[in-house]
């Protein structure tokens, strides 16, 4: 439950089962109930949104002032109504941006008036804070697939722009991306995306770094619950090791979704099926939109991605170069689950051994870079995981290379770790996929400066 701002009014949170109740109660008046808003939990496009705190925050958006403790809820100036603000997501949310909005429920009548709702045509924009609910003045920030993201204090029509944000990225920003979805022979349709180098030509095949992390799902269904909230307005946003920043260097960056499907609670009975099959259909797909050489691929991912990156070059012939960082690479090591895995190492002993690329070194198709923090804490990723394979596959007489970072964690954080491995993975890709005048050479802009 909630109070009002002025302790005149509480708001009651109700669940039962799949259905969700809010309703109002005035405890000095009676003891009558209002429904402000249900819904069910199978009302993903058609949620009321979250109650607007007292001070004008809006879930999701920035908070006023210092200071800790809860917020009441907002009200109108005479008490009689409420605010709720949310997001209301389409249907197909590749062609469809969602839509931001604010809405003013009657709290005696459950009468609901939209005050505001953004518009999704091109851009993104979401209320991060209420200043006047009455007045309909909003703090609202918008943001486009080539606009950084800016905060607007609208009021009706008008809108004044209050910060100026810098795209410190601008030719990664203006990457040629495309998204498409890839059907596995089994039917099942997942998601891929494709950043390639400014000025890309058509036609062009280029070398490609492949970057993922697979999930399991139980079917089709819960894999495309996932894209759901997918926002094809919103600006692309680049960490210290994003892989598309290999563009400038002329690579295509192919991020899958690689999703392992099979029933609840056995659907690494299917990993090694599934990961093949997933990366086989998109290695076809952009082989038949003429994107890719296929004989210059390399696969990478980081914890589990850089697991089932080796599991791949151990069981397919696609890969000539593999990244692989702070990875498990022998499943017997986690016997007591792992992932989304919950059986046993004794319950499931098949499955460990057959997921574990260990096992199989002896298959390693392609040259392995390894990197490891030291001080990695993550549960399953034990800094051991990388020199015991490394072991291995120097005395299989396997191309593979090792680095390990000290007092870095589970994930590279340092400038100085940051930007060796940055030198690394480049000349590691350069030396395996092969140089090429046409396509693996710095990218310049029409005046011949280099990108930012």
């Amino acid at each position: 439950y909630t109070f009002s701002d002025d302790g005149a009014m509480v708001v009651i949170t109700s669940r039962r089962g799949q259905q969700t109740s809010q309703f109002a109660v005035f405890p000095a008046e009676s003891d009558s109930t209002y429904t402000l808003a249900e819904w069910s939990a199978d009302d993903f496009y058609d949620r009321p949104g979250s109650l607007v705190s007292g001070d004008g925050t809006v879930s999701g958006g920035f908070r006023f002032g210092g200071g800790g403790g809860s917020q009441g809820i907002l009200t109108s100036s005479d008490g009689g109504s409420v605010y709720y603000a949310g997001v209301r997501y389409d249907e197909d949310p590749m062609a469809n941006g969602p839509r931001s909005f604010v809405d003013r429920v009657e709290i005696r009548t459950g009468e609901k008036e939209r005050i505001f709702e953004s518009s999704n045509q091109g851009a993104s924009e979401r209320v991060s804070a209420i200043l006047d609910a009455e007045a309909g003045v909003f703090i609202v920030d918008r943001e486009s697939p080539r606009a950084v993201p800016q905060s607007f204090r609208v009021e009706g029509d008008a809108r004044v722009q209050l910060t100026e944000n810098v795209d410190y990225t601008p030719d990664l920003t203006a990457a040629p991306v495309q998204r498409f979805v890839v059907t596995r022979p089994d039917g099942f349709r997942f998601r891929v995306t494709v950043t390639l180098p400014p000025g890309y030509v058509e036609g062009t095949r280029l070398p490609a770094m492949f970057w993922f992390y697979p999930r399991e799902y139980d079917g089709q269904e819960s894999y495309d619950e996932r894209a759901r909230t997918y926002d094809r307005n919103a600006f692309p946003s680049f960490g210290t090791r994003s892989m598309e920043y290999l563009v400038r260097l002329g690579y295509a960056v192919v991020e899958p979704d690689a999703p392992i499907v099979g029933p609840q609670g056995r659907m690494n009975d299917n990993y090694e099926h599934d990961l093949r099959n997933n990366l086989a259909a998109v290695i076809d797909e952009l082989d038949r939109r003429e994107i890719i050489d296929r004989q210059r691929l390399g696969l990478g991912g980081h914890s589990y991605g850089a697991f089932s990156t080796v599991n791949a070059m151990v069981h397919t012939p696609f890969f000539k170069a593999g990244i692989a960082g702070d990875g498990n690479y022998n499943r017997t090591l986690t016997p007591m689950a792992f992932q989304s895995e919950r059986r046993l190492l004794w319950e499931a002993r098949d499955v460990y051994l057959s997921m574990s690329p260990f096992m199989y070194a002896n298959n390693l198709t392609g040259a392995l870079l390894m990197y490891h923090g030291l001080q990695d804490q993550n549960v399953g990723t034990h800094p051991s995981h990388a020199p015991r394979l490394f072991h291995a596959l120097n005395g299989l007489n396997k191309d593979a290379a090792m680095y390990l970072y000290p007092f870095e964690d589970h994930g590279p954080a340092t400038r100085e770790t940051i930007l060796d491995l940055w030198a690394r993975w480049t000349a590691w890709l350069e030396v395996h996929l092969g140089p090429d005048e046409t396509t693996t050479r710095p990218i310049t802009f029409e005046d011949g400066s280099p990108p930012n």
